[in-house]
Parts: structure tokens; C-alpha cells; sequence
């Protein structure tokens, strides 16, 4: 009887993908992690805002409150911290829960956290802890497990499984990056067109609290005024989530 003999170098090929398939089936968490929008086909957006909060987080509010838009902060706990030693800032994250918006985790110090699973959880947990408290200071509910989670510099890495459990939240928020955290290489009508081309039913835009948002954002809401988009908040609780249904990743 004759041996079936792998000389032929597509029968190696297969091998090889096959061993593949079934290393990545087994290795791969079965957990989705992120969510890049909202899973609707009607005109609704989700803007949301990183690294905050700061003091240009409040001409941003001006700009919100104008547009009768809502948006989600993605603030570091570094920066959330200063709600308590800065007088400024705890009026500006105030305004934020009093207007309408959503308080979310942007990690403690904004760093990368592959390799560093338990680090990433101490400082996780650290963040929502403080966002829950300034809900508290505001007579508003809230638990761990209520604050939306963004990862610094949208970062993927295996290990985000146990982050996820630790921290009992059902995702991580990612969305569409523009180049508004770099206006002096970008500018203005370059992030224009970046958002303005992304626009469409329950997408996620991911802007940044800087200074120079004053110049671009007035008019992307504008846009989304005259193409009828509303915004709404990424809270389990608030009603505009509730109508528009769930998340898809």
C-alpha cells in the first residue's frame, strides 16, 4: 500500500493553512470587544470627544449647547483627577452631566497597554470609580459597569477579554479617527472632509477636546443640521439610545 506522501507543495500550502485556522479558532477570544457604531438605519450620530476634560472642553459645550447636539467625553483619569483640585474643571465636568452629555473612560494616563493586563485594569477601574463618584456629586446613579470604555489610541490586544470582564462592560468604544488632534498638519478643511465624508446612519466620529475645535465644529454641525442627523449619547439608559437600538461591531 502505497503512503500518501506531501511532496506536492500545494498539499503543504493546505497544510499549512489548515493548522492555521485551527490555532487562530482556538486561540482567538470569543468575546467582540469593540463596537464601532450604532447598529440603526436612521439618521443618528454619536460625536465623541477624548482625552479631556480640560478647559477647552468648555467652549466645546458653548459650541453643543448652540447646536442643541449632545456628545460623549472620553476623559483621562490623570484629568478627571483635577475635578477635585481645580475649581475650572469641576465646572466644566459638571456642565457635562448637567447639560446632557455622557461621562466616558479614556484609561488614566493614556498609555499602551499590551503585556500589561493588570496595570490596564488598576487604572481602568481607578477612572470609572472617579466617573462614578462625579455622577454621584451630582445626584445621578451610577456604577462601573454604566461608564463606557474607549482604549487610548484605539489600541487591540489580546488580553482585552479579561479587561473586559474585570470591568463588566459589554465593549470597548472605537468609531471613525479623523486628524483633528493634529490642526497644524491638518486644518480645517481637511477635518471637515474627513468627518463630513463619514457621516452616515449610527456612526461613531472620535474628535479630540483641544482648542482648535472652536474652528471646525461649528461647522459639522451645521452639516449634520442640514442633512437632519441627530445626536445622541452612548448611555445604556438615555431614551434616544434606547430608540435607536443596540450596537453592532
Amino acid at each position: 500500500m502505497n503512503k500518501f506522501k506531501w511532496k506536492n507543495p500545494l498539499h503543504i500550502c493546505i497544510l499549512l493553512v489548515l493548522s492555521f485556522c485551527i490555532i487562530f479558532n482556538f486561540s482567538t477570544p470569543k468575546i467582540n470587544y469593540e463596537v464601532n457604531k450604532v447598529n440603526t438605519k436612521e439618521k443618528v450620530i454619536m460625536i465623541t470627544f477624548d482625552d479631556g476634560p480640560s478647559l477647552a472642553d468648555e467652549t466645546i459645550l458653548d459650541i453643543l449647547k448652540e447646536n442643541n447636539a449632545k456628545a460623549t467625553f472620553f476623559g483621562t483619569g490623570i484629568n478627571y483627577e483635577k475635578y477635585w483640585k481645580d475649581e475650572k474643571v469641576k465646572a466644566i465636568t459638571d456642565r457635562m452631566v448637567n447639560e446632557g452629555h455622557t461621562l466616558g473612560n479614556h484609561s488614566y494616563y493614556h498609555n499602551k497597554y499590551q503585556f500589561k493586563t493588570k496595570s490596564a485594569y488598576d487604572e481602568f477601574y481607578k477612572t470609572s470609580d472617579m466617573i462614578v463618584k462625579i455622577y454621584a456629586e451630582n445626584n445621578i446613579p451610577k456604577t462601573i459597569s454604566d461608564v463606557p470604555i474607549r482604549m487610548p489610541f484605539l489600541q487591540y490586544y489580546r488580553g482585552m477579554d479579561y479587561l473586559q470582564s474585570k470591568m463588566q462592560v459589554e465593549y470597548f468604544v472605537r468609531g471613525y479617527l479623523g486628524c483633528d488632534y493634529d490642526e497644524a498638519i491638518c486644518g480645517k478643511e481637511k477635518i471637515l472632509k474627513q468627518y463630513k465624508s463619514n457621516i452616515r446612519p449610527g456612526q461613531i466620529l472620535v474628535c479630540h477636546t483641544r482648542d482648535y475645535a472652536k474652528e471646525w465644529l461649528p461647522d459639522l454641525l451645521k452639516h449634520l443640521n442640514e442633512k437632519n442627523y441627530k445626536t445622541v449619547n452612548f448611555t445604556n439608559g438615555d431614551q434616544d439610545y434606547r430608540n435607536y437600538g443596540g450596537l453592532i461591531f
